[in-house]
């Protein structure tokens, strides 16, 4: 992939990094604070629409989830494993990105059992592109998920610290990390993606 993507943690906990983030109930697309905290890898993968982990308010981000989880059998397995996680992602789209990195994950809080995050794409003319900019920062919620020991900023900081590197170029406030899977991950979906769609 050539557009840059990372995951983007600030140093203070729910402190948004270069936009304002509108508290989880904002964006909830039904049940928040009651769901269940983890579910059953044997349980089959139908929830509800407003019981999804991975929520959008935008139909073209929802209509390339649709369209990317049939395309790639790599998203579809981050998916799968998103929605059986205590982790809520908001996924937003928008025009011009504020710094050089094409998408970005920032942790807002734990709160009823759940942890809340926030997956923000540039728009990008490529749909393979932009699905495999989207199962990077999935990737990266799956990482979240598979941590229990992230449950605030400082936590999530320290935990990347282990597991992935620090990206010094960022221009952004706050402190911006990747991870080897999130960029392999990329990789293999946009290979994926590529080969079913001709993109």
């Amino acid at each position: 992939m050539t557009s840059r993507c990372r995951a983007v943690f600030p140093l203070l906990l729910v402190v948004a990094v270069a936009f304002a983030i509108p508290a989880p109930s904002a964006f909830a697309a039904g049940r928040p604070a009651a769901a269940r905290h983890d579910r059953s890898a044997s349980e089959p993968l139908r929830p509800a629409p407003d019981d999804r982990r991975i929520r959008t308010t935008d139909a073209r981000i929802r209509a390339l989830i649709d369209v990317a989880v049939l395309a790639s059998p790599s998203l579809r397995a981050l998916v799968e494993r998103v929605e059986r996680s205590d982790v809520v992602v908001y996924v937003q789209c928008e025009r011009y990105a504020p710094s050089r990195v094409a998408g970005r994950l920032t942790f807002i809080s734990a709160v009823g059992g759940l942890r809340y995050v926030v997956v923000r794409l540039m728009r990008l003319e490529s749909r393979a592109q932009q699905i495999a900019l989207l199962a990077h920062e999935l990737q990266h919620a799956v990482e979240i998920a598979d941590t229990p020991a992230i449950v605030d900023g400082p936590s999530l900081a320290r935990e990347y610290r282990r597991m992935g590197h620090v990206n010094p170029w960022t221009s952004t406030p706050g402190i911006a990390f990747d991870t080897a899977a999130a960029v392999d991950v990329g990789r293999q979906v946009l290979m994926e993606v590529g080969t079913a769609t001709g993109d």
